[in-house]
C-alpha cells in the first residue's frame, strides 16, 4: 500500500508528533507492507526524520520510502545513521 505523504500530513514535515502519529496509523492497518512517497514534500525537520525512524524501528510493519528529494535525502539519511548506527 502505497501512503504520500506529502498529501496527507502537509510538504513541510516538522513536527516528531506527526512521524509517530504516521506509523501508528500504519500500524493499525492490515496491510504488511507499505511504501511511503515523499513526492511533495518540500521540507522534513531533523525532530521529524528522527521521529520516523525510531517509530518505524518500532513497527511490525515493512516500511519503505520513494521519491525524496536530495535535500530531504540528507535528513533523511543523518537521522536513518543516527537511529540505525
Amino acid at each position: 500500500m502505497m501512503i504520500n505523504v506529502g498529501a496527507e500530513f502537509g510538504t513541510h514535515l516538522e513536527s516528531s508528533d506527526i512521524a509517530v502519529e504516521l506509523i501508528e496509523i500504519l500500524d493499525k492497518l492490515p496491510a504488511d507492507e507499505f511504501i511511503i512517497d515523499f513526492k511533495d514534500v518540500m521540507f522534513v525537520t531533523m525532530n521529524y526524520a528522527q521521529a520516523y525512524y525510531n517509530a518505524k524501528n518500532g513497527s511490525s510493519k515493512k516500511i519503505s520510502e520513494i521519491n525524496i528529494s536530495d535535500e530531504i535525502s540528507v535528513v533523511m539519511g543523518a537521522a536513518d545513521e543516527a537511529c540505525n548506527p
